[in-house]
């Protein structure tokens, strides 16, 4: 079972990516604002889908602090803007984000992670897009993750908030795709 949740994760990861890209240049993602370079789109894609199989064979090879490290770098790495490369662009950092804290949340082989650390890089991430950003799957999930966090630091008040922040988007996205199916 545990070779499958790393195996699907990284094609989910890869198909996801795909997804949006694919949807993002072809003008269909209605309210996002396509990218200016559609190659630092494509560039930067491919680099977020290298990095993720990296990071699965690094946890497969039982290197989870390197995958975190490797996630890290990723992140926190410089990243064509979103005027450049689209909303797509800032959608695929929340979505490394995303990995990097369940990353660290689900380690149980290390030193607890700083809770706090994680909680400011997801909110300053989640700042990235000016609260302005379509929904999409990646956003919603890092808000979840946020509430998550801020559940488990007793502020209760504000990871509800988050977590209706991810729901709301979750039931947009769902709307959408019913509105569409024939």
């Amino acid at each position: 079972m545990r070779n499958f949740a790393r195996w699907s994760s990284g094609c989910v990861c890869g198909v996801v990516a795909g997804i949006v890209l694919a949807w993002t240049m072809t003008g269909n993602a209605r309210d996002a604002r396509p990218p200016q370079d559609r190659d630092a789109l494509v560039a930067l894609a491919q680099l977020v889908e290298t990095e993720h199989r990296r990071v699965d064979l690094l946890v497969k090879a039982g290197d989870r602090a390197g995958a975190i490290r490797a996630l890290e770098q990723l992140a926190d790495g410089a990243w064509p803007s979103q005027e450049r490369a689209g909303e797509a662009a800032v959608w695929m950092r929340h979505d490394v984000v995303g990995r990097l804290a369940r990353l660290e949340l689900d380690d149980t082989t290390g030193v607890p992670p700083d809770l706090e650390t994680l909680l400011t890089r997801i909110t300053r991430r989640l700042d990235d897009g000016g609260g302005e950003l379509p929904p999409n799957a990646f956003t919603a999930r890092l808000a979840g993750l946020q509430g998550e966090l801020l559940e488990r630091v007793d502020r209760d008040q504000a990871a509800l908030a988050s977590y209706e922040i991810a729901l709301d988007m979750n039931r947009l996205l769902l709307d959408a795709l019913i509105k569409e199916t024939p």
